[in-house]
């Protein structure tokens, strides 16, 4: 595992692009990539993001690594392996599939979430065919009730107002979300980078949504409706306006991020009907301390203890 330079335009995670590693950075955290080799050859990339808690160092694997589109899952096992191994101070890691978190020696500390992934590659007859019948008539509903659809880059500024509406929502309904910060940040280095999608309704903005681009990946970060917009089912017309706008320009994936079906069944509910495909990601693990890897260690390590349990 060695420290990468540029990163290849493959598609990730957000958590995995420069773009937020550059953000979080901007924020105070460590980042820093590596490139994952085996035989020889470079097969994938992992972003870590690294935070002091105390005495203690913490490494972060979000949603990683990121592999190269011809890596066979035999070179895949052996680079995760590597990763368990380099990672200094205490690690957690998060793979992007269940499957590699099964390849990991580690210890899962929690159970894993569930992502909904609508397929840009679709035409817009597929995607429509995709979403559920009470969704697609609430979309019809939106489409009839006379809302303007506008978008453009986040203004950081210029849309404090809005953004302080979906704060005080998050807040009142006890739903976790990325800090006003880290938008404010990421906006302010890569302005390039976002998409405010706003709907109008005799003037006032009713409802909003916002978007990270990572070609050829987008996410889908903060939402806000008011009442006007919730009657007029406005994010339904949103998020096809953004999928839409997102497909014309070549981007093959919207995530929406986790489906949480208890704690946020409403929004489950939406991006389920929204005819995403819903995946498993893996657990979040801990990696085995690098002094419990292998038994013999264990018996340099703890000596006294090993001559105490053995009589």
């Amino acid at each position: 595992m060695t420290h990468a330079g540029d990163w290849p335009a493959l598609p990730c995670a957000l958590q995995q692009h420069p773009y937020y590693g550059q953000t979080v950075r901007g924020l105070g955290a460590g980042v820093k990539t590596y490139r994952l080799c085996t035989g020889g050859g470079e097969v994938g990339r992992v972003q870590v993001l690294y935070r002091r808690m105390g005495p203690l160092r913490l490494a972060w694997v979000g949603r990683g690594p990121v592999w190269m589109p011809w890596v066979a899952e035999a070179a895949r096992r052996d680079a995760l392996a590597k990763i368990a191994t380099c990672l200094p101070g205490l690690a957690l890691v998060q793979p992007d599939t269940v499957a590699e978190a099964g390849w990991m020696r580690a210890t899962a500390l929690m159970t894993a979430p569930s992502v909904a992934e609508i397929d840009l590659t679709l035409s817009a007859e597929g995607r429509m065919a995709r979403q559920h019948g009470k969704w697609r008539n609430r979309l019809r509903k939106a489409q009839a009730a006379g809302l303007t659809i506008r978008q453009r880059p986040v203004n950081g500024d210029a849309d404090a107002a809005l953004l302080a509406k979906e704060a005080a929502q998050r807040k009142r309904r006890g739903y976790t979300a990325l800090p006003p910060a880290f938008l404010r940040e990421w906006a302010g280095q890569y302005r390039h980078a976002t998409r405010i999608f706003t709907a109008h309704l005799n003037g006032e903005v009713v409802a909003f949504m916002v978007f990270l681009l990572h070609a050829p990946v987008a996410t889908y970060h903060v939402g806000w409706s008011g009442a006007a917009g919730r009657d007029a089912s406005a994010h339904h017309l949103l998020l096809w306006t953004a999928s839409n706008w997102l497909a014309d320009r070549g981007f093959s994936r919207l995530d929406l991020g986790t489906v949480d079906t208890a704690t946020t069944p409403g929004l489950a509910r939406f991006k389920i009907g929204s005819g995403a495909q819903i995946r498993a990601l893996g657990p979040t693990l801990l990696p085995l301390p690098r002094f419990l890897r292998h038994p013999s260690a264990v018996v340099r390590a703890f000596p006294l203890a090993i001559r105490r349990n053995h009589g």
